[in-house]
């Protein structure tokens, strides 16, 4: 029965012919008394029984009068028993009245057992994401599952309008009777939320985006390839802005790709929700790309070339997404990332001209001084520019459920190097490959997990326990360095200094070894490497004469930049290296049996010494700072060489800055 004592059900009962609310102090196995009134209901900020459990606990236990005194009835908890019978207790009295003290026998509740925490690396897998943190006050409509439950939300309704708006405008389509036998492209509808540099809500995206595996080679499509600027291109084009004091603003070209004119015959479905009732059954003819085609990106950079070479710009040979205008002493660089544009002008009137020329031709947003660009924080102080990817390492930490974890010192320590054969398989391979990529972007400011992120990478086909441990490494390492990132100064920019390191057979499984260089124009890092040979060397001399060939090779290319930039170099390249046997051999006619299997990038290297182009010195490896990109680092050493490479905390914020 329930109102028997010595029995605990395992749910809570309640007797049926109590009409009170019952205390909700009370918890454990105990009458409960009904007074002979109403209790007062419980406050609006008590949101369970156990937040008012210390106040019942220390209230009087005064009995009524045995003529008023009701029955007792008895309430069950789930929580255990105490071991001694609990005393009736009467309802709490209010607050003014001094509490009396409880009475020695009365029972001690019991304490909820602690939960225990289970570690990832008891599970072996990373928990699911959080979800995303952000400042913004805006509100932010969920994700919708689907079309219709876009169109019940007002903020993603009205999104969806802005998008058909746009395309119809464009003039994208044409609706036609449905073809016999043509391949009709399905497409969906696609939401994401928009963000600022600093993770506020910017705005609601909607995107009518096709299908585009369902194309078929030769009949929808032919070429699809579409360039985008190298990284190393705008680390030089911004290097050389700050150096002069440039201007330098952002644009944002809006729906880009359906400016993009199509050479092929391409029927898409009507867009659901937006079907046009005259007409159910008729399909699109696309006259411009859309969103998701395959060749959706070629046919936009093609439009933008054609329309920018007829205002005077060149595309650079060396970076075909590198436009520069030059008339006599005025001058101009256009950056494009399919539809992000970085514009730079050595005058202000130069800039508004451009901007106004384009906008004339494509509906673009100024969104002014350069500030946020491919994930990139920019903030320009008088000492330079600093770039940081701060807000995509939390983000990229969230992914990882790693947002509290602890910091390390150092992204990889300066032990042997990884095996693929060590360990178990990891629990989910994809989520490795996800943060691997993720970390790989980072890269882009990030020069000091070069390496490590090189590491990790090699394993994304089979990865296993102790390469995902690496991985965590690099997250804890990147959440204490969240702040830190590239700094571009303002100094000259008249020489090019190359340092090139290599460890050789640092692989256990292959034994081949690992190139690493970073290159400075004048003080500033523009470009920096960390890569696995692609074949065994037999020595060390070797191995790092390899590694001079590869920077030789980068420090011609930039060379190559830097001409059609219009800001040639007069002096020779420097390429450091702490080998005294491969700077030998770039300046001497050396022909053994050691070295004639590399003739070919001892010839490379050897023709640009005797140009004149390049001078390869020796450096001790004390002030090699190509280190940090071939191998793992004491602590001391590694903070040394990571400030050398332009790795820093942000400018503080002064009342006359930029």
């Amino acid at each position: 029965p329930a109102g028997a004592p010595g029995r605990l059900p395992t749910r809570p009962t309640f007797d049926d012919g109590d009409t009170l609310e019952l205390d909700p102090a009370i918890l454990w196995h105990g009458p409960v008394l009904q007074g002979p009134a109403a209790p007062t209901p419980a406050a609006p900020g008590a949101s369970s029984a156990a937040d008012v459990l210390p106040a019942a606990q220390g209230a009087a236990c005064l009995p009524a009068p045995a003529a008023s005194r009701p029955p007792v009835l008895f309430q069950y908890s789930r929580r255990p028993r105490p071991s001694s019978v609990p005393q009736p207790q009467a309802a709490s009295p209010p607050p003014a009245p001094p509490p009396a003290p409880q009475p020695a026998h009365a029972p001690e509740p019991v304490p909820a057992a602690p939960l225990r925490r289970v570690t990832r690396q008891q599970t072996g897998t990373l928990p699911p994401p959080p979800e995303r943190l952000t400042y913004s006050a805006t509100h932010a409509s969920p994700l919708p599952a689907n079309y219709r439950s876009a169109l019940a939300d007002p903020n993603w309704r009205a999104a969806m309008v802005d998008e058909y708006k746009a395309l119809v405008d464009n003039g994208t389509w044409r609706l036609v009777p449905r073809p016999p036998r043509a391949n009709i492209v399905s497409g969906k509808w696609i939401f994401k939320h928009k963000y600022h540099s600093d993770g506020s809500l910017a705005r609601h995206k909607a995107r009518w985006v096709v299908r585009g595996f369902s194309q078929q080679y030769g009949i929808d499509y032919e070429e699809t390839f579409s360039p985008v600027v190298k990284p190393a291109t705008i680390r030089v084009v911004l290097s050389i802005v700050v150096s002069r004091a440039w201007p330098i603003h952002q644009l944002d070209v809006k729906n880009a790709f359906l400016h993009g004119r199509l050479n092929e015959i391409v029927y898409c479905q009507q867009p659901p929700g937006f079907v046009d009732p005259a007409a159910p059954d008729h399909v699109c003819l696309l006259q411009k790309s859309l969103y998701g085609l395959k060749q959706a990106p070629r046919a936009w950079h093609q439009r933008f070339a054609t329309f920018i070479q007829t205002l005077g710009f060149v595309a650079s040979v060396s970076d075909t997404s590198l436009f520069v205008f030059k008339e006599g002493t005025s001058v101009a660089y256009l950056l494009l990332y399919v539809d992000d544009i970085v514009l730079t002008a050595s005058s202000p009137a130069l800039l508004r001209h451009i901007t106004e020329r384009l906008n004339s031709e494509f509906a673009m947003t100024d969104l002014g001084d350069l500030h946020h660009f491919l994930g990139i924080s920019v903030t320009r102080s008088a000492d330079g520019l600093f770039l940081s990817q701060r807000q995509y390492a939390v983000d990229l930490l969230q992914r990882a459920g790693m947002i509290e974890c602890h910091s390390t010192a150092t992204p990889v320590d300066a032990r042997a190097k990884l095996s693929a054969t060590d360990g178990s398989p990891v629990a989910d391979p994809t989520q490795y490959r996800s943060l691997a990529g993720g970390l790989q972007y980072l890269t882009l400011t990030r020069p000091d997990i070069a390496y490590a992120v090189q590491q990790v990478c090699l394993f994304m086909h089979s990865p296993r326990e102790p390469h995902l441990a690496l991985l965590k490494r690099i997250l804890r390492y990147v959440k204490g360095t969240l702040s830190t990132g590239l700094h571009l100064g303002t100094g000259s920019l008249d020489t090019l200094t190359a340092y090139s390191d290599a460890d050789w057979a640092g692989c256990p499984d292959s034994r081949r070894s690992t190139s690493g260089y970073c290159v400075f124009l004048g003080d500033n890092l523009v470009s920096w490497s960390s890569k696995r040979q692609t074949i065994v060397s037999r020595s060390s001399a070797e191995a790092e004469y390899r590694a001079v060939a590869h920077a030789v090779a980068e420090t011609c290319w930039l060379r190559q930049l830097l001409q059609e930039l219009h800001t040639p170099l007069t002096s020779a390249t420097i390429v450091y290296c702490d080998n005294v046997s491969a700077v030998y051999m770039t300046g001497n006619p050396v022909h053994h049996r050691r070295t004639k299997h590399i003739e070919i990038d001892i010839h490379f290297v050897r023709d640009k010494v005797a140009l004149g182009q390049v001078r390869v010195l020796h450096v001790p490896s004390s002030h090699q700072f190509a280190d940090i990109m071939t191998k793992g680092l004491p602590v001391q050493l590694f903070t040394d060489f990571r400030s050398s490479l332009c790795v820093r905390d942000p400018p503080a914020a002064t009342a006359g800055g930029y």
